[in-house]
């Protein structure tokens, strides 16, 4: 079963981070036609296997995903993802994940930034008529795949079939089946507040050494760790996630764009209320004492099978 909904994903959404990233979102335009909306869709494909074809050792690829708001104005005769939902607003005190706009949502990867700055350019120009881009953020590979605060990232990451599971629907229409539910949010980093914690502190709050990356043991690890606070367990089984996180930005203003994937929404919303909300005993993520998240976006990352449709 895995198998045959790998093949009706999007190979971007079960690929590793690459070396390079960029997030493009779209909010649509009012009163746009749905020829306008297929004509923009229709690009996307071309424009990747245009760009793509300039260097195949790049292995650029485009990941597209829809939210709710969006799915009327770009699959006005599709019917929607059965979970899929408008990102809630959550806060509790100085801790707040907001709710932020997006209709079209495309991550580009490879290994050249130059090729995926040329793809968003024209990705851009092919969603002109029907979209404003209100954010285009450049991502990369930091050190060993860590975040700008110096800890590794997507440790805990699936692989092979436990990766497929954790991250295709299954149990919908068939259109969406090798689809997935996608959660962005754009953190910055509060490195001068982060700087004056001593390394000690450091780990406790992520859960993980920060030399060598290695998990702290349950009765050592602080219950408000990030690895603690962010995991999901059902029933003593822990329930993954895709995270394709990639740092972003220079020395001046710098943070993380989480790139949250998961066959069920309801693991990522999980997760989040774990991190931002205090439990009966106040205990928090405390990783939010140091990170500020700036946007949140639920989106659907639809079929390959439904982008094809779009080829001729």
């Amino acid at each position: 079963m895995n198998a045959m909904l790998s093949e009706r994903a999007q190979p971007g959404a079960l690929s590793n981070p690459n070396t390079f990233a960029e997030y493009l979102t779209f909010v649509f335009k009012a009163d746009v036609s749905a020829e306008a909306v297929s004509d923009a869709f229709a690009k996307i494909q071309i424009i990747e296997k245009s760009i793509g074809q300039k260097d195949s050792t790049a292995d650029l690829s485009f990941t597209v995903a829809v939210s709710r708001q969006g799915w009327s104005t770009a699959f006005p005769e599709v019917a929607m993802p059965a979970l899929l939902e408008d990102f809630k607003a959550m806060v509790d005190g100085e801790r707040q994940f907001p709710s932020t706009a997006g209709d079209v949502f495309i991550m580009i990867k490879s290994e050249r930034m130059d090729l995926n700055y040329q793809a968003a350019k024209y990705l851009a120009l092919a969603f002109a008529e029907v979209a404003t881009l209100i954010e285009d953020i450049q991502g990369f590979k930091y050190l060993d795949s860590r975040d700008m605060i110096d800890f590794v990232d997507g440790t805990e990451n699936p692989k092979n079939e436990a990766r497929m599971k954790a991250v295709l629907v299954a149990d919908d229409i068939e259109i969406h089946q090798g689809g997935s539910y996608l959660t962005v949010q754009r953190y910055i980093d509060r490195q001068g507040l982060w700087d004056k914690q001593s390394t000690e502190y450091q780990e406790q709050v992520i859960g993980r050494t920060k030399l060598d990356d290695i998990e702290f043991e349950d009765d050592v690890k602080p219950v408000w760790a990030h690895t603690n606070k962010s995991k999901v367990v059902v029933e003593d089984k822990e329930i993954k996630m895709l995270r394709q996180n990639r740092p972003y930005g220079n020395a001046m203003e710098h943070g993380t764009m989480f790139i949250g994937l998961t066959a069920s929404p309801v693991t990522m919303s999980t997760s989040l209320q774990q991190m931002v909300f205090a439990d009966s005993n106040g205990h928090y993520d405390r990783l939010l004492d140091f990170v500020e998240a700036k946007t949140g976006t639920n989106y659907f990352i639809v079929s390959q099978t439904l982008l094809d449709t779009f080829a001729d």
